[in-house]
């Protein structure tokens, strides 16, 4: 901040005044500065690779509940997937065995309860893989040995058939209208009653977003719900879409993605597609629900961002991807229409 205002004190104001009276060098110099700010803003990508860098990196150290459970679900979902495929003949998931049992173990030594979901569907992962492949009469020796150490973890592992894997696909029938009809009726919102948003309505909403798809079903959503109306509105004051209603608000979501549920920066833009998916169920489950919602962008400075995670108390790890204003819209309350582009404008078929 100081380096860029010392530099428009003693070079670029004293250029601008030094132009001033010469059109074509004039417009010639505001050529340039449109373009060294343009190239000034490519540092907010330095930013972005330090925040991967210290986030986005799977440590064999670290045996926190956040690592060890995204580290279980990206694991114990490759069983998951190959017990659904239809080729039941052959030796398959060797490896993602191991690996899940390898995290049972550290998830175990760690502490971490035993009756966690996650926990309790890897151990039913491995449950439902050991029952494929033990029919197979393996002649692999290491498929064996395989099948004898998931004996090993399994005892004393009480059965769970409510979270067994895999379960039949049953079609959503006769909801298609349904649908449609929500995703038509559906409007960003700004104009809101003053009336507060139940906590509990507020809660089911979220719990049924949670059924978005997510890569290899990690889940690193992180929603944070805002009440007050202070620290709404300092929060707000960082993000420039709410003129004009902001100050309305009684509850306010920022949606983030934890960082430490993805390995490396080969996942880089995995953050932004399974926040987006989540978000979209969200807005729609809010909008079956009867309450109104707006998606506010966050597109700021990294100092905005740094301001955000101090004032929401949001860890640093959690990367903030939007802020999304909730509530009752007020009576009378006015959307935009919003025509859709015509479909073959959006669809290339190959």
């Amino acid at each position: 901040m100081f380096a860029g205002a010392f530099l428009r004190k003693v070079l670029v104001h004293p250029i601008d005044t030094a132009v001033r009276r010469f059109p074509a060098a004039r417009e010639r110099w505001d050529g340039f500065k449109r373009k060294l700010k343009h190239y000034r803003k490519l540092e907010y990508f330095r930013w972005d690779l330090g925040k991967s860098r210290r986030h986005m990196v799977w440590r064999a150290t670290d045996d926190s509940y956040v690592k060890l459970s995204a580290e279980l679900l990206y694991q114990y979902h490759k069983l998951e997937k190959g017990l659904c495929l239809t080729d039941s003949t052959r030796f398959f998931g060797k490896d993602a065995a191991r690996a899940v049992m390898h995290v049972v173990t550290r998830w175990r030594q760690a502490g971490h309860p035993r009756t966690d979901r996650v926990y309790v569907g890897a151990i039913e992962s491995l449950r439902s893989y050991r029952g494929k492949l033990r029919p197979l009469h393996l002649p692999d020796a290491d498929g064996d040995s395989v099948l004898l150490d998931i004996d090993v973890i399994l005892v004393d592992e009480p059965l769970r058939p409510e979270l067994a894997t895999p379960v039949p696909f049953r079609p959503s029938a006769d909801t298609s209208d349904a649908f449609e009809r929500l995703c038509q009726e559906r409007r960003s919102v700004r104009a809101y009653s003053p009336t507060p948003v139940d906590q509990g309505l507020l809660e089911r909403a979220i719990g049924i977003a949670q059924w978005s798809p997510s890569v290899c079903n990690r889940q690193a959503w992180r929603v944070h719900i805002y009440r007050d109306r202070d620290q709404i509105a300092r929060l707000l004051h960082l993000q420039n879409g709410n003129g004009g209603f902001g100050h309305q608000l009684s509850t306010l979501l920022v949606i983030a993605m934890d960082s430490t549920a993805f390995f490396d920066a080969t996942e880089r833009n995995q953050q932004f597609i399974d926040a987006g998916l989540f978000s979209m169920s969200l807005i729609l489950s809010l909008q079956s629900l009867g309450l109104a919602s707006c998606c506010l962008n966050w597109s700021v400075i990294p100092a905005h961002d740094v301001r955000a995670h101090r004032e929401g108390g949001i860890p640093e790890n959690q990367r903030i991807i939007m802020y999304m204003a909730v509530g009752h819209a007020a009576d009378g309350a006015l959307v935009p229409r919003s025509p859709r582009r015509e479909l073959q404008n959006v669809v290339t078929t190959h």
